[in-house]
């Protein structure tokens, strides 16, 4: 096997959304994957690497193209109704569905069973690594939670438990969909259970928040 580093060769785009897949449908040469499967479809005319993935807890697909496609193709996605958006869009419906984000939610300190990954982490089948995860003792883990009045939570808030340091926020934003402010935080594991009352403290004032269960916001069917 060999490993081939291209990334200067290629680009992605992502197109999510409850229309997300019709909008693409337009513009696809061949059928379009399903969920969690790739396949390479001809999306305006380029050659595409179409993956049924996404980071925003919505159905679409993500495009892996050359990048000298990219614009044309991104000019057609536009041109059949597609609404451009930023990285704060992004990070909104991500936090909302609680997905992970590197350098916030993992990172080379925490451990993949602490920041609720243990479904990717099948010890019984010896991966690399298998073997010091069956050693680590479980002291926190990253627990999505919601406030229960005023307040927007950022990375780095100070999480507090009956008046004493619990933790640190890791994730954190206003939820347009659920209309207050959410995130994700590292807790102790003895007080990591859903419904658990914590504080937040923002801009040192004590914010009251509720841990609660993974997605903190789940779209309707």
């Amino acid at each position: 096997v060999e490993v081939e580093d291209r990334a200067d060769e290629l680009a992605m785009l992502a197109v999510q959304g409850p229309a997300a897949r019709a909008l693409l449908a337009t513009l696809a040469g061949g059928e379009l994957p399903g969920r969690m499967r790739t396949s390479t479809v001809e999306v305006a005319g380029a050659s595409a690497l179409v993956c049924g993935t996404g980071y925003t807890g919505e159905d679409g697909v993500e495009l892996i193209l050359a990048r000298n496609d990219i614009v044309a193709v991104w000019d057609a996605l536009t041109a059949a109704g597609a609404t451009p958006v930023g990285l704060g869009a992004r990070d909104t419906l991500r936090l909302e569905a609680c997905f992970h984000l590197y350098g916030n939610d993992l990172s080379e300190q925490r451990d993949p069973i602490g920041a609720g990954l243990a479904w990717c982490c099948k010890l019984e089948t010896g991966f690399i690594g298998s073997g010091v995860l069956e050693t680590v003792a479980v002291e926190q883990r990253l627990v999505p939670f919601a406030f229960t009045g005023p307040g927007i939570p950022r990375s780095g808030n100070p999480v507090l438990v009956g008046g004493a340091s619990a933790g640190e926020v890791t994730s954190g934003g206003y939820s347009p969909c659920l209309g207050i402010g959410i995130g994700m935080a590292y807790v102790p594991t003895a007080i990591a259970e859903p419904g658990t009352a914590i504080e937040v403290e923002v801009r040192g004032k004590l914010r009251s928040a509720e841990t609660r269960r993974k997605p903190l916001y789940e779209k309707e069917s």
